[in-house]
């Protein structure tokens, strides 16, 4: 809007439409008349959120996570994919530990071991292969266990 030459009027309506959550909230708290040009209404909105940037996680934070009792693979992969996004530069090598490291004790994790797995797209390749064969029996079961009802 700026290169087009728009007046401030119009940036200052034009900008809540582009705004979500917080944001919204945040704009929607601002009194009315207290902004008078858009360079105003982006500088608050710069001072507001600036604070918000999301901190650098270490990689030793994924150490906590861990594979609970009634959690099932499918939703421990996807709790340590989560966070470990959150971590810059993580070493593949650390992520292995940790995600192994939570792993609760159980055939996969003997895979894990027994296969000595050295990257993370591996660790997670693997998974994904022991999940779908572990639905894929249960489907079976499940066909054998409905067959024999009739």
């Amino acid at each position: 809007m700026h290169l087009q030459g728009a007046p401030n009027e119009i940036m200052c309506r034009a900008f809540p439409t582009t705004l979500k959550g917080p944001a919204r909230v945040w704009f929607s708290k601002i009194t009315l008349n207290s902004v008078s040009t858009f360079k105003e209404l982006s500088g608050l909105f710069i001072k507001h959120f600036i604070g918000g940037q999301r901190c650098k996680r270490s990689s030793t934070s994924l150490l906590n996570i861990k594979q609970r009792d009634d959690e099932s693979l499918r939703l421990y992969v996807t709790q340590f994919n989560k966070e470990a996004l959150l971590i810059d530069d993580a070493n593949d090598k650390v992520l292995v530990t940790a995600f192994t490291n939570g792993l609760q004790s159980g055939k996969f994790l003997f895979s894990i071991y027994k296969n000595d797995l050295k990257t993370m797209a591996d660790m997670l390749y693997r998974a994904l292969k022991y999940m779908n064969a572990k639905d894929a029996v249960s489907a079976r079961k499940g066909r054998f266990e409905e067959a024999g009802k009739t």
